[in-house]
């Protein structure tokens, strides 16, 4: 027995635990908020893997389609070789290759259709760029490393290669149709070598027809420069920013986004707790109003499922409380009568008794009538007690002819009275 109730005591205890909502709730909670970062953790690689496309297709556009659109012209062995030559020159591996042989699917291939250029990941640091030939099924294939600065150097050697051809002082305008045209990036511009923000030694370096790299002023970014021999222009590209792949506008908006689904999925599972209180809450107001059939719905087993069933067992026994309470005072007002009437009756004969045996008599009876009442507010103690739980029950034997002949005796002096 002793080891049998502990068992027992530990059962009902899991069973609370199982049960309880507030654990329920902690733990969807937190099964929220890890179901939250996952998702926040993969919307983010996800979105960054998109940025990062688009920020090389970006890069690359106005350089391949400038390719592009010399080679398209071109026989076969002059394409051959401008490509070994800006391979050459650049250090990027360039190809032309048949558009059927690209493993391409249908999206990408209608891409390129359109004048697009695409940037496919090959490695952690190495890109595939692809860029159609004008109305020809051959593209140009670039394998790259680094995209910015590669892209850099020969966006300002293609960019220089073709503004030679026109006279110095319609070069300004060149530079902006082709920037119009190509869909470039980045900035592209032509500024006199004084008025270039560079130190001495980068002046120097590109006047005599190198091509400078400089940091920006606020370090996040980087600028290309490059001499045109013969004119008084620097061709300078950018500024060029590198991706910032968290950036503040998106970890704010993933931020919000995950309140709001933590806040909907938190909503999600409190609301159903609420309602049910708020059936409680109502059964409650109807009781207290007077509509003692009200009940609450009863579900689950946890914590507020107890309690509607809790509230229901009280309700019943409240209702059937106050039932018993008026049947019991219907009652007792009925069995009051008649030994009040005897009392009153008995009153009135014994002023009109000749004798005083015949008073003695009437004494006894209101005596015994008496009693009656005196029985009367023991059977009320007795239902009030029945409320509280079943009281102990004495018999005892009675003569029932003797019961009869008490009940003829009393009755029989108004009974003698109502004759005469």
């Amino acid at each position: 027995m002793l080891q049998k109730r502990p068992r027992q005591w530990c059962e009902r205890r899991g069973g609370l635990l199982v049960n309880s909502i507030f654990l329920r709730i902690y733990a969807s909670m937190l099964a929220v908020l890890v179901l939250v970062a996952l998702l926040g953790v993969g919307a983010l690689q996800l979105l960054n893997d998109v940025r990062v496309d688009q920020y090389r297709e970006r890069l690359a556009q106005g350089t391949f389609r400038l390719m592009a659109d010399n080679l398209s012209p071109m026989i076969d062995v002059e394409r051959r070789r401008a490509v070994a030559v800006w391979g050459r020159l650049l250090g990027v591996p360039l190809r032309i290759e048949a558009l059927d042989d690209a493993k391409l699917d249908g999206r990408m291939r209608g891409s390129l259709r359109r004048g697009q250029v695409l940037v496919a990941q090959t490695g952690p640091h190495q890109a595939r760029i692809f860029s159609q030939l004008s109305e020809q099924p051959l593209l140009l294939v670039a394998d790259v490393q680094q995209v910015s600065e590669q892209l850099a150097r020969a966006t300002s050697f293609l960019l220089i290669d073709e503004l030679v051809r026109y006279p110095w002082d319609e070069q300004p305008r060149r530079l902006r149709a082709l920037k119009e045209d190509k869909q470039f990036g980045f900035d592209l511009r032509l500024v006199r070598l004084d008025q270039a923000d560079l130190d001495p030694d980068q002046r120097r370096r590109v006047d005599e027809g190198d091509t400078v790299m400089a940091l920006g002023r606020g370090g996040d970014s980087i600028h290309v420069f490059s001499g045109i021999v013969d004119t008084p222009w620097v061709l300078e590209i950018g500024p060029l920013y590198q991706m910032n792949p968290y950036p503040v506008q998106w970890l704010v908006l993933i931020g919000a986004l995950g309140l709001s689904l933590i806040g909907l999925m938190v909503y999600l599972l409190v609301r159903p707790l609420e309602q049910r209180l708020s059936d409680l809450e109502g059964a409650a107001t109807r009781i207290a109003s007077g509509r003692l059939d009200a009940r609450v719905p009863t579900r689950g087993s946890d914590s507020v499922g107890r309690l509607a069933a809790a509230f229901n067992a009280m309700a019943e026994h409240l209702q059937r409380s106050l039932s018993i309470q008026r049947e019991m005072v219907r009652a007792v007002s009925h069995e009051l009568r008649t030994p009040v009437a005897r009392l009153r009756f008995g009153l009135e004969m014994i002023g009109d008794a000749p004798n005083e045996a015949a008073r003695r008599k009437y004494m006894d009876g209101m005596d015994s009538d008496i009693q009656d009442l005196d029985k009367l507010v023991d059977e009320m103690l007795t239902y009030a007690r029945l409320e509280q739980g079943a009281p102990a029950l004495n018999f005892q034997q009675v003569d029932l002819a003797e019961l009869i002949e008490q009940v003829i005796t009393e009755l029989a002096p108004p009974a003698r009275q109502c004759d005469g």
